[in-house]
């Protein structure tokens, strides 16, 4: 349990950096603004929608709650780790609305971050869940999958 508090600590630490790093959007061009606006605006919907979508089962720790169940509605038909994609969303919209090296280098660092974390998440759902296998087949981890594979 130690690690997945660790990878938490890790994370709301990465996105306070990507917070504190934005320049004020000083010299941004309008559109570029209104674009990271618009997927910080996304990101945000995306995130309470996933996160009221999963209700009991929703935890910010990668290992999920011991008596829940596997979650395949609302956004969930789409992405596996839809919260995920939305802070990817909130942090990439700053990014792009503020700029900032720092806030560019800590949505990628976000991003790795998340990525370890969804791997954890879906060991631990499969061996919890029969189902997983199948839905990690046809569900993309952060983006629907397109066509067949």
């Amino acid at each position: 349990m130690n690690r997945d508090r660790t990878l938490v600590a890790a994370q709301v630490a990465l996105l306070a950096v990507i917070l504190a790093g934005g320049r004020r959007g000083r010299g941004r061009p309008r559109p570029v603004q209104a674009a990271g606006a618009a997927l910080t605006l996304g990101g945000l919907t995306l995130l309470v929608w996933s996160g009221r979508t999963l209700g009991r089962n929703l935890t910010p720790l990668p290992t999920p709650v011991a008596d829940g169940t596997l979650v395949q509605r609302g956004p969930y038909r789409f992405v596996r780790h839809p919260i995920y994609t939305a802070l990817l969303l909130l942090a990439g919209g700053w990014t792009v609305a503020r700029g900032g090296r720092v806030s560019v280098a800590g949505t990628l660092l976000l991003a790795g971050l998340l990525r370890h974390k969804a791997g954890i998440e879906d060991t631990a759902l499969a061996g919890r869940h029969p189902a997983h296998a199948a839905y990690r087949a046809h569900t993309g981890a952060f983006l629907p999958r397109t066509g067949r594979r």
